[in-house]
């Protein structure tokens, strides 16, 4: 490994020589890339996490080149000065600081810095009562789901995409991971077997719609005797060719953003919009949260809690209450 630039074997930079301020020593250099190296070859795991943190360690490595701070010169009033400036939410902004703090305890470690100047920087407060994510109204989820047409295998697929989202409650990370071996039966049930956060595996029975969904995708896609296999495959240029590479999460987005078009769905919903649909409908349904919490593999009930918008037609109904003028007219 070179200091000029930390990679992994596959070639993706980590750090290049630009990434930090020009005068910094070669051997500060060479542990900096080796601290890249351990974190995100061995110590972050998820991806998704890993590629947030590579965002994080770069926007703050590109603050302090230009103000010419070298990491051994910066302070904890630095790291409050790029939150101060940081264009993205409060819960990114958490996160990217998580990723900085990791940084500097690493750069500790190996000698390239004295002290964490992350450790006391504060991060924002963030109070969620509810989740900023949109949800599907239920005359949106029918258009949705009945706008597909079946017409070619690529529909098929995504029809079962879409119905494994909502009756399944998964993120969308679980979903792209399934295997074809994942949807296995169990005493006369059909099951889905998730890959969640953290290494755990999160099991759910299949509702009947999503059964009748992926059984039609299995049949004609002939994938039922490939139990390695993606469950759900890229397919290629000609969007007829089943690959064996899998989906991205990108690409389940796109997915969902051109079927809500096609459908006439005018609000920006995404993939956890499915998610946070499922567990609103199933409230709405008299469903309790302690059995919403299992479903959705939650660990906390004021996770699930955000997630359900049960209540937003009941806060509705009693802010109506508000009325001028027809008291006098009756």
């Amino acid at each position: 490994m070179t200091p000029e630039d930390s990679q992994t074997e596959t070639g993706e930079v980590f750090l290049a020589r630009s990434d930090l301020l020009e005068g910094t020593s070669e051997s500060t250099r060479a542990k900096t890339a080796e601290t890249f190296l351990d974190l995100l070859g061995a110590r972050v795991r998820n991806p998704n996490t890993r590629s947030a943190y590579r965002v994080a360690w770069r926007s703050f490595l590109a603050f302090c080149s230009a103000r010419w701070l070298e990491l051994e010169s910066v302070k904890a009033y630095h790291v409050g000065s790029w939150l101060d400036q940081h264009p993205g939410s409060r819960s990114t902004q958490r996160q990217h600081l998580a990723a900085v703090r990791l940084l500097f305890d690493s750069l500790m470690m190996r000698g390239v810095v004295e002290y964490n100047p992350a450790a006391r920087a504060r991060p924002p407060r963030l109070v969620r009562e509810s989740s900023h994510t949109p949800v599907f109204e239920e005359a949106e989820i029918v258009a949705f789901l009945d706008s597909i047409n079946l017409e070619s295998l690529k529909d098929i697929r995504d029809k079962a995409i879409f119905s494994v989202l909502f009756y399944s409650w998964c993120r969308v990370s679980a979903l792209i991971n399934l295997t074809v071996a994942d949807y296995y039966e169990r005493g006369g049930t059909r099951w889905l077997r998730f890959q969640e956060k953290r290494g755990k595996e999160h099991e759910v029975p299949v509702h009947s719609k999503a059964k009748e969904a992926v059984d039609l995708w299995l049949e004609r896609s002939h994938l039922a005797s490939n139990p390695s296999a993606p469950l759900f495959p890229s397919f290629g240029k000609n969007r007829e060719t089943i690959e064996s590479r899998r989906l991205d999460r990108r690409s389940v987005l796109k997915l969902v953003e051109k079927r809500a078009r096609t459908s006439g769905i005018l609000k920006r919903v995404c993939c956890h919009s499915f998610r946070a649909t499922g567990v609103t409908e199933y409230m709405n349904s008299g469903g309790t949260i302690e059995i919403a919490q299992r479903i959705a593999g939650h660990t906390s009930p004021s996770t699930t809690r955000i997630c359900d918008r049960s209540g937003d037609q009941l806060t509705l109904q009693e802010i109506e209450r508000v009325q001028i003028g027809k008291k006098q007219e009756n």
